[in-house]
């Protein structure tokens, strides 16, 4: 039985992909919320209690996990806490932003690494928002964008250190989803995002690249 941890699964992208993979009954899931809570019941997941913002939190899910061996972590909590339309810099929704979006990420991260088993993958979720080649760019939502960028960054600087591991390492621009974040009328559901993590699960792709409905896309 393999086993996975997904951060951020109480609700949006995380639950629709943990709801979908524990149909498997093969794939044990670990999930994490900030309350330690999650709706979903099945045998096969349990939801447990992290706050990225926080290293205590972070420290306490580790010590619960322990040598856990795990196959693959998606690094899919993020938070967005600016309004759509500011593109003033405010320093403290910025240490915010970056506390969950990276800083945090980044320690679970570098915590769980030896946790993992050979073949394992590390899939970070990004953001068209967080590229330089994004189409329709604009000065908004700057505390968000910088953070994504930055873990872009920290995925091709991974992948290349993990490389001798064999742990594949990945950004995911799941793209415009219908979640508390993304609103009711983006163009993607969180199902078909679930869907697209499956389908990159279920392969060996290539570490260190931007994956985007299948496809690699350009950083």
């Amino acid at each position: 039985m393999k086993t996975g941890i997904i951060t951020g699964c109480s609700r949006g992208i995380g639950f629709a992909t943990v709801d979908l993979l524990t149909n498997n009954d093969n794939l044990k899931i670990i999930g994490t919320s900030t309350s330690g809570n999650c709706s979903i019941s099945k045998p096969n997941f349990e939801c447990l209690k992290l706050n990225l913002s926080e290293s205590k939190s972070i420290n306490e899910f580790i010590n619960i996990i322990g040598k856990t061996k795990i196959d693959f972590l998606i690094n899919n909590a993020g938070i967005l806490i600016e309004n759509w339309n500011v593109s003033k810099i405010d320093l403290e929704h910025l240490r915010q932003t970056f506390n969950v979006n990276l800083f945090g990420t980044i320690e679970l991260t570098e915590k769980l690494i030896s946790n993992f088993n050979p073949n394992g993958q590390i899939i970070n979720v990004t953001s068209d928002w967080g590229s330089f080649s994004e189409k329709n760019f604009d000065e908004f939502q700057p505390h968000y964008k910088m953070s994504k960028t930055a873990l872009n960054m920290y995925t091709k600087l991974l992948a290349k250190r993990l490389k001798k591991q064999n742990i594949i390492v990945s950004s995911f621009d799941p793209g415009w989803t219908q979640t508390d974040m993304g609103g009711n009328e983006a163009s993607r559901k969180p199902i078909e995002v679930a869907n697209d993590f499956k389908n990159l699960l279920n392969k060996i792709p290539e570490s260190g690249k931007f994956w985007h409905q299948g496809k690699i896309r350009n950083w």
